[in-house]
């Protein structure tokens, strides 16, 4: 790998006595990190927690977002990008149409897509109505990036209750839960009170009216009296798939 050479490198030169030890730090720094007056962006953290840096789009200027999407294009040759507006994103297909583009909810993947081996196991995906859907998308596409197979129910609210049993006749073969829910946020307690499976549940600011921004799906779910179920903040498809991932690679370290 270019990064072990490098590292090899400042190594062997500072061994020789031609650059001092805060030389050889500064250095090895500059191998992890590539950053402007703005930004800091974290070239190994992928490979250091198994979950890539994801740019968070929203805030960002115009300058900056282009200036370290096209950078980290330029590092590892393909970037992550959350939280986009319609502007930002007709803007990065405008800028790097060359690339591939995949879009998923309001997240976006630009550049060639992993050869990497598959995690061990399946994910499965599940939302409480249609309207939570935007969001799993957007987990989907960074789970499917990083080679998880996915099997997704959308629709599956408690509303007909039916539905969450139907649901997890797909899930036969996953070994994480990722449940989104809006409204009351119910539909991840009852799911984690049928399985034994890892549930990690998602609050979407779907609802009407008072805490229809997710703050009541967001307070059921810390409040489930199903014990175990991981919760995220309000709408965070990014942190949920890299809690998965974080299992599955627990899972392949058991396993291995």
């Amino acid at each position: 790998m270019a990064e072990r050479k490098m590292f090899d490198e400042v190594l062997h030169a500072f061994r020789r006595g031609e650059i001092d030890e805060s030389e050889a730090g500064a250095r090895i720094l500059e191998m992890f990190y590539m950053g402007q007056e703005h930004f800091l962006l974290d070239l190994e953290r992928e490979q250091r927690v198994g979950f890539p840096e994801v740019v968070y789009a929203a805030g960002k200027s115009t300058a900056d977002l282009l200036d370290i999407v096209a950078r980290l294009l330029e590092a590892k040759g393909r970037v992550f990008i959350a939280s986009l507006s319609a502007e930002a994103e007709g803007m990065l297909h405008e800028t790097f149409h060359t690339h591939g583009i995949r879009v998923g909810g309001r997240a976006m993947v630009i550049g060639s897509s992993s050869d990497g081996p598959e995690q061990p196991g399946t994910v499965g995906v599940i939302t409480a109505g249609t309207s939570d859907v935007p969001f799993a998308q957007e987990c989907i596409l960074l789970l499917e990036e990083l080679g998880v197979r996915v099997v997704a129910s959308f629709d599956a609210g408690v509303a007909g209750i039916h539905r969450p049993v139907m649901s997890m006749r797909k899930m036969r073969d996953a070994s994480v839960l990722i449940v989104f829910a809006g409204m009351e946020g119910a539909l991840p307690t009852m799911l984690a009170s049928l399985t034994d499976l890892p549930v990690v549940a998602v609050p979407t600011p779907v609802g009407y009216g008072f805490g229809g921004g997710g703050e009541a799906a967001l307070k059921t779910m810390l409040q489930s009296c199903s014990p175990g179920i991981t919760v995220v903040n309000i709408g965070n498809s990014v942190g949920a798939a890299a809690a998965a991932i974080r299992i599955l690679r627990a899972i392949r370290k058991v396993a291995g």
